[in-house]
């Protein structure tokens, strides 16, 4: 018979804790659930039986839709201070919840005085030529539920290091390098744009991209996802190939202004 905390390898702690091993493995990347031992030579990983506790913590207050930056924080704080913490995230829940009834009562609205809805006509794609453009840059790891806080601070962040440097005649560029979903984690590129190369961290070579201007309602995941899945297919056809991580792009500041491009080449063949 195993002792009472013997380890366990990930398969099996999934089992206990209901946590699959993608999101076992995001946890110990952002450092809330970190396993017990890591084998040297095989990377398994064992977590303890003691661990499941704050393995199930975790996924209630992900169930209710807690970014993992503000689980890390609840989970490091203990008596009146998680309290606190956890009320102010029922207070920011319910300003969002009335936020999302707000925005169901005007397109309630829209369709009883026979408007389609917004996903009822495809996005439509234009095209442009692209200066170069170079940049100061942050890489980070979030899902989406911490994606909006993640793009501010990264953002402010970086016009601070630019300084006078910073070019305010070009948008905030957000590159996608990895998938972001409830459960997925990037990595996502912030990028501001800067007048001097030798200020930079890169430069955006010229090029061609195809942009979707992304309606107001849809700018929030997963309504976006629309304008990534047709910039994209356009960039793989008409003799196109997509080059790059897909973008999008935010106009005079405004997180509610934004495009999605694509930077594409055309095939020699």
């Amino acid at each position: 018979m195993s002792a009472p905390d013997a380890p366990l390898p990930i398969g099996e702690f999934s089992r206990l804790t209901w946590l699959s091993p993608k999101a076992l493995r995001l946890y110990e990347r952002r450092g809330l659930l970190v396993p017990d031992t890591v084998d040297t030579y095989t990377g398994y990983r064992y977590y303890r039986r003691s661990q499941a506790e704050r393995a199930r913590t975790i996924a209630l207050l992900r169930r209710v839709g807690m970014p993992l930056e503000r689980i890390g924080a609840v989970l490091d704080a203990d008596g009146d201070e998680r309290r606190a913490l956890l009320d102010a995230y029922r207070a920011d829940v319910v300003r969002a919840h009335q936020r999302a009834v707000a925005l169901l009562d005007g397109l309630a609205g829209g369709l009883s005085e026979g408007r389609p809805p917004p996903e009822g006509d495809p996005p439509r794609v234009s095209g442009r030529d692209v200066a170069a453009q170079p940049f100061v840059s942050r890489t980070v790891r979030t899902t989406v539920a911490d994606l909006p806080s993640h793009i501010e601070r990264a953002a402010a962040g970086l016009a601070q290091r630019a300084g006078a440097a910073m070019d305010r005649s070009r948008p905030l560029v957000v590159v996608y390098h990895g998938e972001v979903g409830w459960e997925s984690d990037g990595p996502v590129e912030v990028r501001v744009p800067v007048t001097d190369a030798s200020h930079a961290d890169g430069v955006e070579p010229a090029g061609s991209e195809l942009f979707v201007d992304v309606p107001y309602g849809e700018v929030q995941f997963p309504t976006i996802l629309r304008s990534f899945d047709a910039v994209r297919g356009a960039a793989a056809r008409d003799g196109r190939r997509p080059s790059g991580s897909p973008r999008e792009v935010y106009l005079d500041g405004d997180p509610f202004r934004c495009q999605v491009a694509q930077r594409y080449v055309r095939d020699l063949d």
